[in-house]
């Protein structure tokens, strides 16, 4: 290797190797990196997706048995409105809020374990990308750990070279005859 001390001081060449080298690692980590993170941003949106079709399940569910109440209400006026006495009228009442009572409760039953499935199913699902996205993180790190130590290891073998080949071309300098 070879030093120029002059106004056109020029890098060894093991340097610039190191530099490129290194310049090489980061970019590879960068791209790893982003790649990483699309992946990232996709599954997320893949799980909020199913999240969202859950939902919207819910709501079509929650939808048919509004339709369901309102069609029994209305098949319940018909009745009304044909009842020939106030006891026969009463009694249609008082069916139509039974049925309507055990309806009610059978379809918030439904309905509730519906939302805690979907519930239980979300936070799983959650939990897996979270897993999987502090694995991805600590397999980064670790890289990103190695390569550091990597390039470190390089910049001291250099940093001891050039130290070495200055501590002889001073030497060589102060002493003429000492010629290697």
């Amino acid at each position: 290797m070879t030093t120029k001390f002059s106004p056109n001081l020029e890098l060894p060449a093991e340097v610039r190797a190191v530099a490129e080298k290194n310049v090489a690692q980061a970019r590879q980590a960068f791209e790893t990196l982003f790649k990483n993170a699309l992946d990232a941003v996709d599954e997320g949106e893949g799980r909020l997706e199913e999240v969202r079709s859950g939902v919207l399940e819910l709501r079509q569910k929650a939808l048919s048995q509004m339709e369901a109440n309102v069609d029994a209400s209305f098949a319940f006026l018909n009745k009304l409105v044909t009842a020939r006495t106030p006891q026969e009228m009463l009694s249609l009442q008082a069916e139509f809020l039974s049925s309507q009572m055990q309806k009610a409760a059978e379809q918030a039953k439904l309905l509730g374990a519906d939302v805690k499935s979907l519930g239980e199913t979300t936070a799983k699902s959650l939990d897996q990308h979270a897993r999987a996205l502090a694995d991805r993180v600590k397999t980064l790190s670790a890289a990103a750990a190695e390569s550091a130590q990597s390039a470190a290891q390089d910049l001291k073998t250099v940093g001891e070279s050039v130290i070495r080949e200055a501590k002889t071309n001073a030497e060589k300098a102060l002493d003429p005859n000492k010629s290697a």
